[in-house]
Formats: C-alpha cells, structure tokens, sequence
C-alpha cells in the first residue's frame, strides 16, 4: 500500500497520507477505504490529505473524473472540509484547478496548503 490513514479522534481528522507515484487508481483505492469508515461517512470527520513527496500520475484534464466520482457521495462531502498538502508545482496547479470546482459542483470545501500546521489550523476551524 502507498499510503496510510490515520484517525485523529480528539480533532475529528482523518489523516491521509500517500508519497511516491500516485495513480488515479491510489486515489480511487483510497476513497473507498475513507467512504467505509463510519469517522468519515456519519461522524463528519474532514480530511487531511499528505501528498509531500507524491508525484501524481493524472493529467488536468482527469480532474472532471473526479468531481464525477464524488456526484452519487455528494451527501457525505457537502460542507465537510479537504486540506491538500502539495509540494510540487503539478500538484498545487491540480489542486488549485479542482478546488473551485469541487465546491460549486458537490459543496466540498478543499483547500491547499504548503504545511501541515498551516492545514491542521484551517481544518480545526468552524466553518
């Protein structure tokens, strides 16, 4: 497995973290791990997403496949938040060109961030 998920329960974060080569299939792989924990799906829990050392295999134009996955679990995503920690130049224009997105279409509020402190800070924050 490339990558590990952690549950933080005193902050209601669930901590992902995935480094290397990253395929769209990782992510997928990944997704439905976080859509079979009841922290995420019923207790609301938001996302740190750790991409630090990651090198994502997907071209822009895959970003739409995405948003189209997340359509039929738009009831667990609306209003609960994602922080993305990139940091290489692909993956904060990806993450950037998804954010918008993201939101208008499903109500995902995601956000990308160069530290953890710095996303830690924002996830732990009411809306």
């Amino acid at each position: 497995m490339k990558y590990r998920i952690q549950i933080d329960h005193e902050s209601r974060i669930i901590r992902y973290r995935h480094s290397g080569i990253i395929f769209p299939e990782d992510i997928e792989n990944a997704w439905s791990e976080f859509l079979s924990l009841k922290e995420f799906t019923v207790l609301k829990y938001h996302l740190l997403s750790d991409y630090r050392e990651g090198h994502f295999q997907m071209s822009f134009r895959e970003l739409p496949n995405v948003i189209d996955f997340m359509r039929p679990i738009e009831n667990v995503v609306r209003g609960k938040k994602q922080a993305l920690i990139v940091d290489n130049p692909h993956g904060v224009a990806g993450s950037i060109l998804f954010i918008d997105d993201v939101y208008r279409e499903v109500g995902f509020i995601v956000k990308v961030f160069s530290t953890e402190s710095a996303a830690l800070n924002w996830l732990t924050q009411p809306i």
